[in-house]
């Protein structure tokens, strides 16, 4: 089964400022001073900015949304 990545519905931005969480679990791995999201810094994506907004306008969902965020996600679902 091809992910959607692979299909191009799907792009990761700056994955160690925006690492995937899941629990303690951390990934990439050198993003875990990026967790903690209250203490934003250059290049982590939080919602509302104008890369989440650019992507929300046009009709994409984010992975911060999910019980184990994934902020570095973005993705297209198609009709």
């Amino acid at each position: 089964m091809v992910s959607n990545h692979g299909k191009g519905l799907a792009i990761d931005i700056n994955p160690i400022q925006n690492p995937h969480v899941v629990g303690d679990d951390i990934s990439p791995k050198n993003g875990y001073n990026f967790k903690d999201r209250t203490n934003i810094r250059h290049g982590m994506i939080i919602e509302g900015d104008d890369l989440y907004n650019a992507f929300i306008k046009k009709g994409w969902t984010w992975g911060g949304h999910w019980k184990n965020p994934d902020y570095q996600h973005f993705e297209k679902k198609l009709n």
